[in-house]
C-alpha cells in the first residue's frame, strides 16, 4: 500500500484527516442508500433504497437498488462493473427484464462511476494501484484510470474536503457523451472513515443541467 505522502498534496491531506490508520485496511466497501431518481429531464423523482458494494484494490462495485416507479411497480437495478466490464439489468419486481445494457462506452462510463464514487471510498486512493493522479492548475485533482480518457476531476473546498467531481464526457444511454457532475456534503464519520453522506449527481446537457439521482449514505463498513 503506497503512503499518503506519495500522492497529490491535496489527496495526502485529505486521508491523513479522514481516513485514520485503523480504517485504511479491508478489500472492499459495503454502504446503504437512500434517496430518489429522476430517469428523464423535467420528470417526476422515484424513492429508492439501495445497497453497493466497492472494492478498495481494484475498479469493481455493483449497485443493487429497488426504485419505486408507482403505488404497486417496484424496478430492481443494478448497475455494475466487474472484470472490467460494465453493466445496466433493470427488472420489473426483480424478476421480468425490463432492458441490458453494456459494452466499451458503458465500460467506461461505469468506470468513470467508481472514480466519483472514491468519495465514499477512499481508502482505494490508497489501495487501488491502478488509479493515476494528476494535480491540475485550476485546485482539482485528476483521477484516471485505464485509457487518457476515462478520468474524473475531484474538487476540493477551502477546507480542503472532496465537494465535487467532474468528467467532459460520459455516455449518456444513447443520445450521446456530455460532461457529469456530482456533488457531495454533509461529512459525518461513518464505518470509523469521515465522507460526505449527501449527494447529487447531474447531466450538463445542451439545454442545461439535468440532475437525476440524489441520496444519502445511510451506514458503512470496511470487510476483508
Amino acid at each position: 500500500m503506497p503512503a499518503s505522502t506519495d500522492l497529490p498534496a491535496l489527496l495526502a491531506a485529505y486521508l491523513d484527516r479522514n481516513v485514520p490508520a485503523a480504517a485504511r485496511g479491508g478489500s472492499r466497501v459495503l454502504f446503504s442508500q437512500t434517496g430518489a431518481m429522476c430517469l428523464k429531464p423535467g420528470g417526476r423523482w422515484s424513492p429508492f433504497t439501495a445497497e453497493q458494494w466497492m472494492a478498495t484494490d481494484a475498479v469493481s462495485f455493483c449497485w443493487h437498488a429497488r426504485i419505486k416507479m408507482a403505488p404497486l411497480l417496484t424496478a430492481v437495478v443494478e448497475d455494475a462493473c466487474e472484470d472490467g466490464h460494465g453493466r445496466l439489468d433493470v427488472k420489473l419486481w426483480g424478476a421480468l427484464p425490463l432492458s441490458h445494457e453494456e459494452g466499451p462506452r458503458f465500460d467506461q462510463g461505469e468506470a468513470q462511476r467508481y472514480l466519483a464514487e472514491l468519495t465514499w471510498n477512499p481508502v482505494a486512493l490508497l489501495r487501488n494501484p491502478a488509479l493515476r493522479f494528476e494535480e491540475r492548475s485550476d485546485g482539482a485533482v485528476r483521477v484516471q484510470v485505464g485509457d487518457p480518457d476515462t478520468w474524473v476531476d475531484l474538487r476540493f473546498d477551502a477546507a480542503g474536503d472532496i465537494v465535487g467531481t467532474w468528467t467532459e464526457a460520459r455516455a449518456y444511454g444513447d443520445k450521446g457523451v456530455f460532461p457529469w457532475e456530482g456533488r457531495f456534503e454533509d461529512y459525518t464519520t461513518l464505518g470509523g472513515i469521515r465522507l460526505p453522506r449527501r449527494g447529487a449527481v447531474s447531466w450538463h446537457l445542451p439545454e442545461g443541467p439535468f440532475c437525476y439521482w440524489r441520496g444519502e449514505i445511510v451506514d458503512l463498513e470496511l470487510r476483508d
